[in-house]
């Protein structure tokens, strides 16, 4: 039987201890947790783009309008910290080898769909494949690590460790929820996110100014960087195919498909109800560990909001016929039940040539653990402000039921 988990509202006790400490010593000045957005910015390179820096100013800005914990904003600072410190490594390294801005890679394949509709799963079950690679988060942290030699790896991933600790330390329920380990495949808005735009980590603090921003800007040149960084993450493995996975490609997939015209993408599909309710459910994890008080009861209205933009923009650009046979659909419930037969119903639509051998072997390797289903994730509706009718009214166009296999 499974165990169940449910999040609760309040930070462990320990965070909010530390909090308190750290407010006591910024009132007393001993500590700044202030974010000097004139400082941030004056650490970009001079031939930084406008659109580069206009992304961290709004960035800052809005951080410094929201009341967040001062462990928060201190979080914050060590982010931006290594974003800056990651672009200055990744001009370095182009700089010095020119070959890696013209080597091309393999055509990745971008797993995308709205957050919590088993993209971590499907990524997972990837990483099992011999043709194939995921990447960890120690490399989507320091991208140029793997590059830069031995000392750098062991440095990347004590760093990372760190990082996760602390990650699984504030909010102990996310072990269960969505795991984070130097070790484990992740995400990779955190390579976007060196160009700081990412709408993941606008859900997770609350920056909705910025996020507004974000989902409204032309992504292609924060493509284009990011495509730079897969350059040098794919040196080592060039014969493999990288299976990337962000949600939130999702908002931005025209971008996407702009700066890599030969990607060939897994749309993931959930109930939007069972989605939008899991993820206000996950995120509220964050806001109280960010906020002093967080108003959970608005979650699943700006997640619904959110979800409905991602959703019918692809939806539209979906009419492009030139596009069906780069892009095939699998359903949450199929990945976790029936993993071997979404990944022939992929290997089918993609061509992607997935080994006999490793089709045999998946089930004997298949772990509900790594897998993220070893644990119930429970939510309630109310408390998350969710109005079952509305939000089947406002997803009427989209049915997440054609997905499912037969």
């Amino acid at each position: 039987m499974l165990s169940q988990v449910s999040v609760k509202h309040k930070a462990p006790a320990l965070v909010r201890l530390y909090n308190f400490f750290l407010l006591i010593l910024s009132k007393t000045h001993l500590i700044d947790c202030t974010i000097n957005k004139n400082a941030f910015l004056k650490k970009l390179n001079d031939n930084t783009s406008l659109i580069i820096r206009n992304a961290l100013s709004r960035f800052i800005d809005n951080v410094n309008t929201n009341d967040l914990n001062p462990a928060t904003q201190l979080f914050i600072k060590s982010e931006l910290n290594r974003s800056l410190s990651n672009r200055i490594k990744i001009a370095n390294i182009l700089s010095n080898k020119p070959s890696l801005k013209e080597n091309d890679f393999l055509d990745p394949i971008f797993i995308i769909g709205l957050p919590r509709t088993g993209t971590t799963a499907l990524q997972n079950i990837f990483s099992f494949l011999s043709d194939y690679r995921v990447l960890k988060l120690w490399e989507l942290h320091y991208p140029t690590s793997s590059l830069e030699g031995d000392l750098a790896i062991k440095k990347a991933k004590y760093q990372t460790n760190k990082y996760s600790f602390l990650q699984n330390f504030s909010k102990p329920e996310q072990k269960y929820i969505h795991p984070v380990g130097a070790e484990h495949p992740d995400e990779c808005f955190r390579l976007l996110f060196n160009s700081f735009t990412s709408i993941a980590i606008s859900s997770a603090l609350g920056l909705d100014d910025y996020e507004k921003w974000i989902l409204e800007i032309d992504m292609v040149h924060t493509y284009e960087e990011y495509k730079k960084q897969l350059r040098i993450l794919s040196q080592k493995s060039l014969k493999k195919h990288l299976v990337l996975k962000a949600p939130e490609h999702l908002w931005h997939l025209d971008s996407l498909l702009q700066v890599f015209p030969k990607a060939r993408i897994i749309m993931t599909h959930r109930d939007p109800l069972k989605s939008i309710a899991s993820y206000a459910s996950m995120i509220s994890m964050f806001r109280r560990t960010a906020y002093k008080k967080s108003n959970f009861e608005e979650l699943g209205q700006y997640v619904a909001s959110v979800f409905e933009k991602g959703l019918s923009k692809v939806c539209l650009l979906r009419k492009d016929k030139t596009l069906e046979d780069r892009i095939v659909d699998v359903h949450c419930n199929d990945i976790k039940n029936n993993p071997v037969k979404v990944l022939m119903t992929i290997d089918k639509v993609l061509k992607t040539n997935i080994k006999n051998k490793d089709l045999n072997n998946l089930n004997k390797r298949f772990n509900d653990q790594l897998l993220d289903y070893n644990c119930k994730h429970n939510y309630s509706y109310s408390n998350y402000g969710i109005n079952k009718k509305l939000i089947e009214k406002k997803f009427e166009f989209y049915n997440h039921r054609k997905y499912m296999m037969l």
